[in-house]
C-alpha cells in the first residue's frame, strides 16, 4: 500500500504544479508588457478652457442707445434680417426739430443780410474811387492855376523892374511904375489865394475819402459780423442735426436679429442700453479662454476637440478643430485662443453664433513613467514651498515676540 499511495501523491503533485507555472509566466509576460507601456508608451496631456464661443468672422454688433429717450417707433422682431443704416428704433426728436427750425430762420436771415450787404460795400468802393479820382483832378487843375499866376506875377515883377529904370532915368512916369508895382503885388496875392485854396481841396478830399472809407469799414465789419453769425449757426444746424440723428438706432452692418428686448411705443430707454444685437453672416469659428499658463503650450495647428454645451458629446459627438491663433498677451489670467472648426466632423449638430462649450487641446505626448515624475516633482515643489512659508512665518519679528510674550 504505501509504494501505490506515494506514487499517487507524486502525480497529484506534478499535476498542480502546471498551472502555478503557467500563472507564473502570464503574470510576468504582463508585467513586463506593462513596464514597456509605462516605459515607452505614450498619453495624451491637455488643455482645457474655462469657456469656449462660436462666432462669426465679423464680431455681433449690439445696438444700444446714446440719449435718453422715449421710443415712437420700433422695428425689432428676432430673426429679422436687417441692411446697414435701416432705423431699427426711433426716439422722440420733437423737440430737437423746433430747435433745428429756429436755427435754420435764424440762418437764412443772416444769410440774406449779407447777400444785400455784399452790392452796398462794392457800390460804395466804387463810389469812393470815382470821388479820389476826381479830387485829384481838382487838386491837379488848382495846382495849375496856381503855377499860371505865378508866371503872371514874374512877368508883373519884370515889367516893375523895367518901369523902375525908366522911371530913374526919366523916360516913364512915377504912375506908370506904380501900376506895375500894383499889378505884381496882385499876382502875389493870387498865387497864395491859389495855393490856399489847392491846399483846402486837398485837405476836404482827404477828409472826404476818409470818412467813406470808414462807412465801408463799418459795412464790411457788419458782412464779417453776420458772416459769422451764419457759421456759427451752421455748426449750430449740424449740431441739432446730430442730436436728431442720435434718435434714429440703426443697423450698422448687414445680418439678421440674433438678440432683441422687448421694446413698445412710449418705453422709456436710458443711454448705453442695449436694446438687442445684429449678428452678421458668415462662417463660424470658435474662440476658447485659456489659463495664462497655456501659453507657449498652445500653439497653431494643434488639433482640438469641442464639447457643447447644447448637444450632450455622447449623442452628438465632439466637434473636430484646428488651433488658428494664440494670443500671447494674456487678458488678466486668460488668453484668447481661436479655433477654425471642421464641421463635417459633426453633420448633425448646426453651427451658429452663440452656442457654448469647452474645448480640448492636445499640447503634448509623454510616457506615463516621466508624467508619474512629473507628477512627484510638482508634488514635492508645494510642499517645500509649504513649508519655506511656514518656516518664514514662525520667524517673522511678530510671531517671536508673540512666542517670547507667552513665555
Amino acid at each position: 500500500m504505501p509504494t501505490p499511495f506515494e506514487r499517487t501523491w507524486r502525480a497529484l503533485d506534478a499535476d498542480s504544479t502546471r498551472p502555478r507555472t503557467l500563472g507564473i509566466g502570464l503574470a510576468s509576460l504582463l508585467l513586463g508588457g506593462w513596464l514597456m507601456w509605462f516605459m515607452g508608451g505614450q498619453v495624451g496631456i491637455y488643455e482645457i478652457s474655462g469657456s469656449t464661443s462660436l462666432e462669426v468672422a465679423i464680431a455681433a454688433h449690439p445696438i444700444a442707445t446714446r440719449i435718453d429717450g422715449r421710443v415712437v417707433e420700433a422695428r425689432l422682431e428676432l430673426g429679422r434680417r436687417v441692411k446697414i443704416g435701416e432705423v431699427l428704433v426711433e426716439l422722440d426728436a420733437e423737440a430737437e426739430r423746433l430747435a433745428l427750425a429756429r436755427s435754420e430762420a435764424r440762418l437764412a436771415s443772416f444769410k440774406a443780410q449779407a447777400v444785400a450787404l455784399r452790392p452796398e460795400i462794392e457800390a460804395r468802393e466804387a463810389g469812393l474811387a470815382a470821388y479820389s479820382g476826381a479830387k485829384t483832378l481838382l487838386v491837379a487843375e488848382s495846382r495849375a492855376n496856381t503855377e499860371e499866376a505865378m508866371a503872371q506875377t514874374r512877368f508883373a515883377e519884370s515889367q516893375a523892374a523895367t518901369r523902375r529904370m525908366l522911371v530913374s532915368r526919366n523916360f516913364v512916369s512915377r504912375e506908370v511904375l506904380h501900376e506895375a508895382e500894383t499889378k505884381a503885388e496882385a499876382g502875389h496875392a493870387a498865387v497864395r489865394a491859389r495855393k490856399a485854396n489847392t491846399g483846402r481841396m486837398k485837405r476836404e478830399a482827404e477828409v472826404e475819402i476818409a470818412d467813406r472809407r470808414a462807412e465801408i469799414a463799418e459795412l464790411q465789419r457788419r458782412l464779417a459780423d453776420l458772416e459769422g453769425r451764419a457759421t456759427a449757426e451752421e455748426v449750430e444746424a449740424r449740431a441739432i442735426q446730430q442730436r436728431i440723428d442720435a434718435h434714429f438706432i440703426r443697423a450698422a452692418i448687414d445680418g439678421y436679429l440674433g438678440r432683441v428686448e422687448i421694446v413698445r411705443v412710449g418705453t422709456v430707454v436710458q443711454a448705453g442700453q442695449v436694446l438687442g444685437t445684429v449678428v452678421p453672416d458668415g462662417e463660424p469659428h470658435a474662440v476658447a479662454w485659456f489659463g495664462s499658463s497655456a501659453v507657449g503650450r498652445i500653439r497653431p495647428h494643434q488639433s482640438a476637440r469641442l464639447r457643447l454645451d447644447g448637444f450632450p458629446w455622447t449623442q452628438y459627438g465632439t466637434l473636430a478643430a484646428t488651433v488658428d491663433s494664440v494670443g500671447n498677451d494674456p487678458l488678466g489670467d486668460r488668453v484668447r485662443v481661436e479655433l477654425v472648426l471642421r464641421p463635417e466632423s459633426t453633420p448633425f449638430i448646426p453651427l451658429v453664433h452663440g452656442l457654448s462649450g469647452t474645448t480640448e487641446i492636445e499640447v503634448e505626448r509623454i510616457s506615463p513613467a516621466r508624467l508619474v515624475l512629473r507628477a512627484v516633482g510638482r508634488w514635492l515643489t508645494t510642499r517645500t514651498a509649504k513649508a519655506a512659508k511656514t518656516t518664514a512665518l514662525d520667524l517673522s519679528p511678530g510671531k517671536s515676540m508673540s512666542h517670547t510674550g507667552n513665555r
